[in-house]
């Protein structure tokens, strides 16, 4: 008897193991996935260009960057959120709250998240080019934002090309700047493995 209970508890904890697993698996290709479909996306703008998972040094550390898209009305950073359900949200709040089927979880405000990233890129380019970032976020076109109180931009991916084309700008860039902001970003992007993993793993542990 005490074996078959102790069986059973070891069956329980493989099962539950492999669904953390699963959910973990599952999130990670969902981001994926949407990370992709906006590069795809991204890649009909004409005149633009684009740095996808981008890592840059940052006063604490390093942060990492979806989408950084380069045109001629200014500098994107676009962050991909590959949610479905209602989305609901604050700029104000720490958290925002997705729903499916009466089931609500939190996630981290995207908002805030993306204003590390602007800040970075905006190290980079400022001084330089007299340009800030702009921030993004993108949803999934699977998802449906119900209440959204953002000074920022925060839309469903089909309209991403069309609100960039549309954005206006105080400072048109040339071929020229577009061209050297690229290089410049490029430049400052760690491509090395060991940094990229160590990030991984930080961001980790803030989970």
């Amino acid at each position: 008897m005490e074996s078959i209970i102790i069986l059973s508890i070891i069956i329980l904890a493989l099962v539950i193991t492999v669904k953390i697993i699963e959910t973990k698996h599952k999130a990670k290709l969902t981001g994926y996935i949407g990370e992709r479909e906006t590069k795809k996306s991204l890649s009909n703008l004409k005149e633009y260009r684009i740095l996808d998972d981008v890592l840059l040094k940052t006063q604490r550390g390093t942060t990492q960057i979806d989408h950084i898209l380069i045109g001629p009305n200014g500098v994107f950073s676009i962050e991909d959120k590959n949610y479905s359900g209602w989305i609901y949200g604050d700029e104000n709040y720490k958290f925002w709250t997705q729903v499916i089927y009466n089931k609500k979880s939190r996630f981290y405000n995207p908002i805030w998240q993306n204003k590390g990233h602007v800040k970075a890129i905006d190290n980079i380019i400022t001084d330089k080019f007299k340009v800030k970032a702009v921030s993004v976020i993108v949803f999934s076109n699977r998802c449906e934002l119900k209440k959204i109180k953002a000074k920022d931009i925060v839309i469903k991916r089909n309209m991403l090309n069309k609100t960039i084309k549309n954005y206006s700008n105080k400072k048109n860039l040339t071929k020229e700047e577009i061209d050297n902001i690229y290089y410049n970003l490029s430049k400052a992007n760690i491509l090395d493995k060991k940094s990229r993993k160590e990030h991984l793993e930080k961001v980790k542990l803030k989970k």
